[in-house]
């Protein structure tokens, strides 16, 4: 991390108190690293970017760096920086690197805190400890050289209660990374006409994210197959009738992340089924987002967008029967196939590196049903709490293909209509928002990214005068 750049998401003293409160509840030393970046060859490495939790605890994104945060520590003495040391040679290449006690202020330690990688098995001094770690086969080797353990799940969970909550710092930072992604969503509609190929739209929105001083937070999906949820490449032509699904995020400097889907046709004119169906998705979405309240079980969230899903499904004659029982049954699972939503911050899928202790609590557990079981989240909603809403409806051949999945259903599937739909290649409808919980005086959460239209009149219209 170079003098010019070293500028983290919050002040120095928010980072201080941060580690100060994990301190308090940890009885060994908790070594937090930032990894390393994978790498092709000695010469050629891909993007790095830090561990998220080393990130939150005030970690600078420095390649190979680590924290270590010793019990009862008051956030500033007993926290420790260990850096890599860096060869005379270095700035030819990357320019001058931080110096210590830039570093140090920034992070809010003492500058005779920050010292080599070398020195942490002498700052252990033989005692067991802790580590959370990126997926990074270099860091995870260290770890195990100086004979420490993955961190307990009292040690991850005492991480995952921070993390949820979000403060204003991060919160500002969640709302750069929204509007990055609402420009670049909005250039996405202007380069999406008949004749173009899913590349132009990737392309623009690569273009925007870099004006932006931002990283795509995930892989993007731009597809005309949006039956497939995360259809890879972009090399399909684009052409008149169809859905176009783009689903893309923006990465702010500091790491924190949005996450937005949107739907529209190609030729900016929506089909009757088309419309239908979308309008159905939006309710879903609208109704949803409405009820991401304190104290709502997320689960909760998610069965309120399947019944809201099989209202329209029975309406464009799919489905038959009443709507609450046919998503009690589960119905709706061959058409939404995926969970409502998903935690957000610092991660896209936020602290998933941890595993279903981020998104279940300890007497939850995921249902074992095909749809049902990828929803990511089943936790009660609280204030600070920032997570995505994105029901969807899709024709997919991987799941009309399937008896296990189909024949359950048959006595309430048109599924004449359904292969017609299938046979037409009508694709997926997703729409997505990065939403932020807020207090219970509030009427509903905070919508980070209603900036970007997704009526369809409005998405039609931007596409079409694109």
């Amino acid at each position: 991390m170079h003098n010019d750049t070293l500028k983290l998401t919050a002040p120095a003293v928010i980072y201080h108190e941060r580690r100060a409160r994990l301190a308090a509840s940890l009885t060994r030393p908790l070594v937090i690293l930032a990894g390393r970046a994978r790498i092709r060859n000695a010469g050629n490495a891909l993007h790095f970017r830090a561990g998220s939790t080393y990130l939150y605890y005030g970690g600078p994104p420095i390649e190979g760096a680590a924290w270590i945060i010793e019990p009862d520590s008051k956030g500033d003495e007993g926290c420790t920086l260990l850096r890599p040391d860096v060869g005379p040679d270095e700035g030819v290449w990357t320019g001058a690197t931080s110096v210590d006690s830039v570093l140090a202020d920034a992070t809010g330690i003492p500058s005779k805190n920050v010292t080599g990688c070398d020195a942490l098995e002498s700052l252990l001094n033989g005692r067991s400890g802790g580590y959370v770690c990126p997926s990074c086969c270099e860091s995870l080797a260290w770890m195990t050289k100086a004979g420490l353990e993955p961190a307990s799940a009292d040690e991850r969970s005492a991480i995952i209660q921070m993390r949820n909550i979000k403060d204003q710092h991060a919160l500002a930072a969640m709302r750069r990374a929204a509007e990055a992604a609402v420009q670049a969503h909005l250039a996405a509609m202007k380069a999406t006409t008949p004749g173009r190929n899913e590349r132009d739209v990737a392309a623009a929105l690569s273009a925007s994210f870099v004006a932006a001083d931002c990283h795509p937070s995930f892989e993007p999906i731009v597809t005309v197959r949006g039956d497939i949820l995360h259809a890879p490449g972009y090399c399909r032509e684009l052409a008149a009738g169809q859905l176009l699904l783009v689903d893309a995020g923006a990465e702010e400097r500091g790491g924190y992340a949005s996450d937005i889907t949107r739907t529209y046709p190609v030729n900016g004119e929506f089909t009757g089924v088309q419309r239908h169906l979308y309008d159905t998705v939006l309710r879903a979405l609208t109704e949803a987002t409405a009820a991401c309240i304190p104290g709502a079980r997320y689960r909760d969230v998610h069965d309120l967008a399947a019944r809201v899903i099989c209202e329209g499904l029975v309406a464009a004659e799919l489905l038959v029967g009443d709507a609450a029982e046919l998503a009690g049954r589960g119905a709706h699972t061959l058409f939404f196939t995926h969970g409502i939503g998903h935690l957000i911050g610092l991660d896209v899928h936020d602290m998933e590196d941890f595993g279903d202790l981020a998104g279940y609590p300890p007497d939850r557990t995921r249902r074992p049903e095909f749809g049902s079981k990828f929803l990511r989240l089943d936790r009660d909603l609280e204030p600070g709490m920032t997570v995505t809403v994105e029901p969807g409806i899709y024709l997919s051949r991987a799941v009309w293909e399937r008896d296990d999945l189909t024949a359950p259903f048959a006595d309430v599937v048109n599924r004449s209509a359904v292969d017609a739909l299938i046979a037409d290649e009508f694709g997926g409808i997703r729409i997505e928002d990065t939403i932020h919980v807020l207090g219970s005086n509030v009427s509903g959460p905070e919508i980070l990214t209603r900036d970007l239209p997704k009526d369809a009149d409005s998405v039609a219209s931007l596409v079409a005068s694109g």
